[in-house]
């Protein structure tokens, strides 16, 4: 049996738009709504693909663009119909003053993005909330997340 206290876990601070790391070094990229949805994109997805071998993955999970193209500025959350067009997205400030801001591209644009850095598309899940699904979040709502997809998995290989 393997004992999992003896695996070393090394952690890393540094810019996804600029890593720190050895070419070629790593299988798999992992992402948790994280760099990729607040570095650019074009800097992001090249410095992945850089450290990645051939054949590594990079997974991640993003927001979907429907909840920005919905938002609803003068209610604060996400709303029914769509406000913005879809056709030039790319940063999205959070408006709050928080300092927030989230990169989206159309799924064009991505996967435009992915090829020219020698990334291939696997898969792309759209997730659904489930029937009975609840959120703890103001500004979202699950029935809306039913109806529209606010989440999404891209699974990516290096060729």
């Amino acid at each position: 049996m393997l004992d999992a206290t003896a695996a070393p876990v090394w952690l890393l601070c540094a810019s996804a738009e600029a890593l720190p790391l050895a070419p070629g070094s790593f299988d798999l990229v992992m992402c948790d709504h994280g760099a990729m949805s607040f570095c650019d994109p074009d800097l992001a997805v090249a410095e992945v693909a850089a450290v990645l071998r051939t054949g590594g993955r990079l997974v991640f999970s993003h927001t979907t663009p429907w909840p920005y193209l919905a938002w609803n500025f003068e209610q604060e959350r996400v709303g029914r119909r769509l406000r913005r067009s879809y056709f030039g997205i790319r940063r999205f400030d959070d408006g709050a003053g928080e300092g927030t801001v989230d990169f989206q591209l159309p799924y064009g644009e991505w996967i435009r993005c992915f090829r020219r850095h020698g990334l291939a598309v696997d898969d792309l899940v759209e997730l659904r909330a489930p029937k009975d699904a609840t959120t703890s979040y103001d500004d979202f709502d699950a029935r809306w997340a039913r109806r529209w997809p606010a989440e999404q998995i891209w699974v990516t290989r290096k060729e």
